[in-house]
C-alpha cells in the first residue's frame, strides 16, 4: 500500500543532502553522503509517490551543469584540441550519470521507464547532454569536421589517433548524430577525396595497376577503417561510394584504355576485379559490350587474312581457349558472358564465308592421318576442342563436302589412325547435327568392310580357277555416297589389266546387273625394287607405279614416249614424273637437272639410287587438294543448297497455299539450316515461277499462289 507523502520539510531535507550529493559527483569533488544512504533516500521519496518532484530536481541540477559544460565545449571549438577536450567532457560525464544511475535505480523503475521517453537515468543525462550541446549547430558542425579531417589525414597515411576518431564517432551514434548528421558528411567527403584521386590515379597508373588500386581502396574503407572507428550501418554506403568514383565514373576510359590490352596479356586477376565491381551494377553491361566486340574484332583478323589461313584452325584453338579460361577465371562462369562469347564467336567464324569450314575438315584430316604423332587419348580431346569449332559453323554443309572428300582419301589410301576413332568422330558429328548429316560418312564405311569381305572372297576365287600371281585389292564404292573423282585415262602394263579383268570377271558374276567404273586416280601399289646398291619397297601411286615399271624394260626414256606408253594427260603426267626426279627420292635422273618437266626431257633410272630407310613412301607432287577439287566441292554444296532452298519453297507453299513474300522468306529463315540471303531466296522463286511451279497473285505482286 502507497504511505503518504513526506513532508515538505523532510522532503526539503532529502532533497538538499542528493543535491549536493549530485553536484559533488557531476564536479568531480569528494562525495560528503554515502552511496547507500543516497539511494536509500531516493528510494524513499519514491515510495512516498513523489518521483517526479525527485526527477525534476535532479533535471535541473544536470541542467545547470550542462549549461557549464557547453560555455566550456564552446569555446574550445577554437582550439586545436577540439575534439580531445569534447570527447574527455563527454566520458566523464557518462562515468557520473553511471553513479547517479547507482542512486537514483527506484526513480528509473518507477517514473523515469514508465512516465518518460527516457530509457534510464543515464538515458537522460546523454539526451540532455545532446540538446544542450551537440545540437548547437557550431560544436555539431565542428565536431564533424574534425572527425573528418583526421579521416582524410589518415587516408593520405599520416599518424591518427584511431582511438579518438572511434571515441567520437561512439558519441555520435550514442546521441543518434552518425545516421542523420555524420554519416552524409562523411560519404560527402569521401566521394570528393576519391573523385579527386580517380582522376590523377586513372592518367598515372597502368590499367591494371588502377584497378588493383580500387581493390587496396575499397577493401581498406570497408575493411580496415570501417572496423577502426566505423559503423557497420555505414559499409554499404562507404563502398557504394568508393566505388562509384573509383570504378563507375570511369568504367569508360578503364574499358577503352585497358581492355583490350589486359585481355592482350591475359591479365584475368585484374579484368577479374572489374567484373566483381561492375556485376552488381547496370555497367555491366558495358563490360560484356567490350567483351563481345574484343571476340569478334579479334576473331575477324584471324579468319580473313588468306596468309594465315594455314594456322587459322589452331589459331582459333588457342584463342578459343584463351576465351575459356579468361570466362572461367575472370567472369566466373557468368552465363550472359558465356552467351556473349558464344554470338560474337559465331559472328567473327562465319563472318568469311565457306574457308573456316573447309580448313576445320582439314584440320581434322591432318589429325586423323596415320603419320599423326599424337596417341589416341591425346587425339581425343584435340578433336573435341575442334568439335566446338565446328559447332559455330553455319557452313556445316561446306563442313560436310570437304570432311567427306578428305574421309575418301584417308579411307582409300589406308592413312586413317583409328578407325575406332572415326567412328567416334562421327557419332558426335551424328549427336550434333543428326543423322541425315553422317549417313553417306557412315555408308562410306559400310563400302570399305564390304569391300573387305569382297577382296577375301576374290583372292579365294582366284585360287580356284588360276595361278595366284600379283595381290589385288579393290574398294567398291557405291555412286552418290563417295566424293566424285575424274576417270582419268592410263594404259596399265599387262600384268594389272589381267588383274582388273579377273575382278571384273568376278564381281559380273556374283552382282548381275551391276558395273563398275575404274577411278585408277586414288589407286596405289607396292614395289619391290632391285637396285645395284639394295633393294626397296617403295609405296606408290598407280600412276607412279606404272611410270616406274617402264624403266624395267629400259634404262633412259624421253618425255614424249613416256606420254605415248602410259596415255596419261600432259599435266598428270608432269607431276608424275616431277616426284619420281625431283622429290626427296630420287629414283629417276632428269636432264636437264632442274624442277621443272618439260615435253623436250630425258629420264633415266637412277643406277646410283640409295636411301637408309628399306620401306620408303614417294609422296607425290600435289597441293592436298587442288583448286579444281575445292572449286569443284563448294560448287556442289551450292548446287545441293539451290535444291533444298527450290524444295522448301515447294514444300512450304504447297501446305500454305499462298504466302507473300515476306512470310515466306521468314519461315525459309527459319527451316533451312545453310546460311542463305534475299538474293539466293529471289532467284530461286523465279526459278520456280518459271517452272509454273508458283504463279504470282494478279493484283498483289508480292502475294504467291502454289499450282498443283
Amino acid at each position: 500500500m502507497q504511505s503518504t507523502e513526506l513532508s515538505e520539510t523532510q522532503l526539503e531535507t532529502t532533497w538538499a543532502s542528493l543535491s549536493d550529493l549530485i553536484r559533488s559527483i557531476v564536479n568531480s569533488k569528494p562525495l560528503e553522503t554515502n552511496l547507500q544512504i543516497a539511494y536509500e533516500l531516493c528510494q524513499t521519496v519514491c515510495l512516498h509517490g513523489q518521483s517526479k518532484e525527485l526527477y525534476d530536481h535532479l533535471e535541473s541540477i544536470l541542467a545547470d551543469h550542462l549549461q557549464q559544460e557547453k560555455d566550456i565545449i564552446v569555446e574550445s571549438t577554437a582550439n586545436d584540441t577540439f575534439l580531445n577536450i569534447l570527447d574527455n567532457h563527454w566520458h566523464i560525464f557518462c562515468d557520473h550519470m553511471t553513479t547517479i544511475r547507482n542512486v537514483f535505480m527506484e526513480l528509473d523503475r518507477r517514473f523515469i521507464v514508465p512516465k518518460t521517453s527516457y530509457t534510464s537515468v543515464i538515458d537522460l543525462g546523454k539526451q540532455m547532454f545532446k540538446k544542450a550541446i551537440m545540437e548547437i549547430p557550431k560544436v555539431q558542425s565542428e565536431t564533424i569536421t574534425c572527425v573528418l579531417d583526421l579521416i582524410q589525414q589518415d587516408r593520405k597515411g599520416l599518424e591518427v589517433d584511431s582511438k579518438l576518431i572511434r571515441s567520437v564517432t561512439r558519441l555520435m551514434l550514442d546521441l543518434s548524430l552518425y545516421a542523420d548528421f555524420f554519416e552524409p558528411s562523411f560519404i560527402k567527403s569521401t566521394i570528393d577525396y576519391y573523385g579527386t584521386e580517380a582522376t590523377e590515379k586513372i592518367h598515372d597508373l597502368s590499367t591494371t595497376a588502377y584497378l588493383q588500386y580500387a581493390k587496396d581502396c575499397v577493401q581498406q574503407e570497408s575493411g580496415e577503417r570501417l572496423a577502426s572507428y566505423l559503423d557497420q550501418s555505414t559499409k554499404i554506403p562507404l563502398t557504394e561510394a568508393v566505388t562509384d568514383q573509383l570504378i563507375y565514373t570511369k568504367v569508360d576510359i578503364i574499358l577503352s584504355q585497358g581492355f583490350e590490352s589486359m585481355m592482350e596479356q591475359e591479365e584475368r586477376k585484374s579484368i577479374a576485379i572489374l567484373y566483381h565491381f561492375l556485376s552488381p551494377h547496370d555497367s555491366i553491361s558495358k563490360l560484356r559490350t567490350a567483351f563481345g566486340n574484343y571476340i569478334k574484332i579479334v576473331g575477324m583478323e584471324l579468319v580473313k587474312d588468306p596468309t594465315k589461313d594455314q594456322q587459322m584452325v589452331p589459331t582459333l584453338l588457342q584463342y578459343k581457349s584463351k576465351l575459356d579460361k579468361t570466362l572461367k577465371y575472370s567472369f566466373d562462369d557468368d552465363s550472359s558472358f558465356s552467351n556473349a562469347l558464344k554470338v560474337n564467336f559465331e559472328n567473327f567464324i562465319n563472318s568469311r564465308k565457306n574457308k573456316p569450314a573447309e580448313l576445320i575438315a582439314k584440320f581434322i584430316d591432318s589429325k586423323l592421318r596415320s603419320s599423326s604423332k599424337h596417341g589416341e587419348e591425346d587425339m581425343e580431346k584435340i578433336l573435341d576442342k575442334v568439335l566446338i569449332l565446328f559447332r559455330y559453323l553455319q557452313d556445316k554443309d561446306i563442313f560436310e563436302a570437304f570432311y567427306k572428300r578428305f574421309l575418301s582419301k584417308r579411307l582409300l589410301l589406308n592413312r586413317t589412325v583409328s578407325n575406332d576413332l572415326e567412328k567416334n568422330i562421327l557419332y558426335k558429328f551424328k549427336s550434333e547435327c543428326g543423322p541425315e548429316f553422317t549417313k553417306n560418312l557412315e555408308n562410306m564405311f559400310k563400302d570399305m568392310e564390304v569391300s573387305s569381305d569382297l577382296n577375301v572372297t576374290f583372292k579365294e576365287y582366284r585360287q580356284n580357277v588360276q595361278e595366284v600371281t600379283l595381290p589385288l585389292y579393290v574398294s567398291v564404292l557405291a555412286q552418290g555416297v563417295w566424293p566424285t573423282y575424274p576417270a582419268t585415262e592410263i594404259m596399265l602394263p599387262t600384268d594389272m589389266m589381267s588383274l582388273l579383268e579377273a575382278y571384273q570377271s568376278f564381281y559380273d558374276k556374283k552382282f548381275k546387273g551391276r558395273k563398275l567404273a575404274w577411278r585408277s586416280s586414288l589407286g596405289s601399289c607396292v614395289l619391290k625394287s632391285h637396285f645395284p646398291k639394295a633393294t626397296k619397297e617403295l609405296s606408290v601411286s598407280l600412276f607412279q607405279a606404272v611410270v616406274l615399271l617402264l624403266f624395267n624394260d629400259k634404262s633412259k626414256m624421253t618425255y614424249k614416249s613416256i606420254a605415248l606408253t602410259t596415255n596419261l594427260d600432259d599435266r598428270e603426267l608432269k607431276k608424275v614424273l616431277q616426284s619420281l626426279s625431283c622429290g626427296k627420292y630420287k629414283l629417276l635422273i632428269k636432264e636437264p637437272q632442274n624442277n621443272n618437266v618439260s615435253d623436250n626431257d630425258i629420264f633415266e633410272y637412277n643406277a646410283d639410287f640409295t636411301a637408309s630407310a628399306v620401306r620408303l613412301k614417294i609422296n607425290s607432287i600435289q597441293q592436298e587438294q587442288s583448286t579444281e577439287e575445292r572449286k569443284e566441292t563448294q560448287t556442289k554444296v551450292i548446287v545441293d543448297r539451290q535444291h533444298q532452298l527450290e524444295a522448301a519453297v515447294v514444300r512450304i507453299m504447297k501446305s500454305k497455299k499462298q504466302m507473300t513474300h515476306t512470310a515466306l522468306v521468314k519461315e525459309l529463315f527459319e527451316q533451312l539450316k545453310f546460311p542463305i540471303d534475299a538474293t539466293d531466296i529471289k532467284k530461286r522463286i523465279e526459278s520456280l515461277i518459271d517452272r509454273e511451279y508458283l504463279v504470282r497473285d494478279e493484283t498483289n505482286n508480292s502475294l504467291y499462289i502454289y499450282q498443283s
